[in-house]
């Protein structure tokens, strides 16, 4: 396996050696201050290049960094297509045998001036051409858990409470799939709005729990983790009837501290008699 440093070198290596390449930048976790760094960490790179259709038509061009474990084209996909006679930017994300991981996008130097919208944390590695469109950028507020309107506040809670009898509903007629999706996305998608604002809250929203909230370890208790934890279901009915209300009052105890906190208005007594509504399903099922 190549090391860190090893690989990083030959992507340096690269884009010295091929004249196509004008410029290449390094973005992702890696150059992200407080981000996690270990052996699991993916080189986040762009190239910028003379001509792009010289490296989309050229399959096998990540075959020069290691054996392909397995690779996607996020940009040619069967719903829209790539066109390939453009000049479009283009990625290559590539997952090698040895550990190592490059996502690796191609941006035409016709379409250089675009960088200048670019905010999110970048280290300019090569610059042949001293482009003024390509800055080292460290800031990384870009990412920063962004506190939220009433409106959403409002949106976000009620979604939470609608969707829970979908939950419910699935599970009072063994619906397998149609419960656990309505609890692990539908329910789980305003639980996650919700546990990240109280972090924000907690923070004065300068932090980020990363993408997918990776990093939500960071900044909960250990008993916060668990009880997060907790709130899981299994494979069974039964257990699924007892995680959608540990999930319930959890969110509940959630919204009730950032409304708080933000000064929001927030209607307990709906929620409870949503509640109510999903006890009563739960002993007729």
């Amino acid at each position: 396996m190549k090391t860190y440093d090893e690989m990083y070198e030959l992507i340096i290596k690269t884009a010295k050696e091929d004249e196509r390449i004008r410029a290449a930048t390094m973005e992702g976790s890696v150059v992200t201050p407080g981000a996690l760094r270990d052996g699991f960490s993916d080189f986040d790179i762009t190239f910028f290049v003379s001509d792009i259709r010289e490296f989309t038509s050229d399959k096998d061009y990540m075959k020069r960094f290691g054996d392909i474990l397995i690779m996607q084209t996020p940009d040619d996909w069967y719903m829209e297509p790539y066109d390939y006679n453009g000049k479009s930017r283009y990625a290559y994300l590539t997952q090698y045998k040895d550990g190592n991981r490059i996502d690796l996008t191609f941006i035409d130097v016709s379409e250089i001036g675009k960088q200048e919208e670019f905010t999110e944390p970048r280290t300019v590695l090569i610059n042949k051409d001293n482009y003024k469109e390509l800055k080292d950028i460290t800031a990384n507020d870009v990412f920063f858990i962004k506190k939220p309107s009433e409106f959403e506040f409002y949106n976000t809670v009620n979604e939470f409470r609608w969707v829970s009898n979908y939950a419910t509903k699935g599970l009072c007629r063994q619906q397998f799939y149609y419960a656990k999706y309505s609890m692990e996305h539908l329910m789980m998608d305003m639980f996650m709005k919700m546990i990240n604002w109280k972090i924000g809250v907690c923070n004065d929203f300068k932090v980020t729990t990363g993408a997918f909230s990776k990093y939500l370890k960071k900044y909960l208790t250990e008993d916060e983790m668990n009880r997060f934890e907790r709130i899981f279901a299994g494979g069974t009915y039964e257990d699924m009837w007892e995680k959608i209300f540990l999930m319930y009052d959890y969110f509940e105890d959630l919204s009730v501290f950032v409304a708080d906190k933000l000064g929001f208005a927030l209607d307990i007594n709906e929620s409870r008699n949503v509640r109510d509504f999903m006890k009563r399903r739960r002993e007729l099922s």
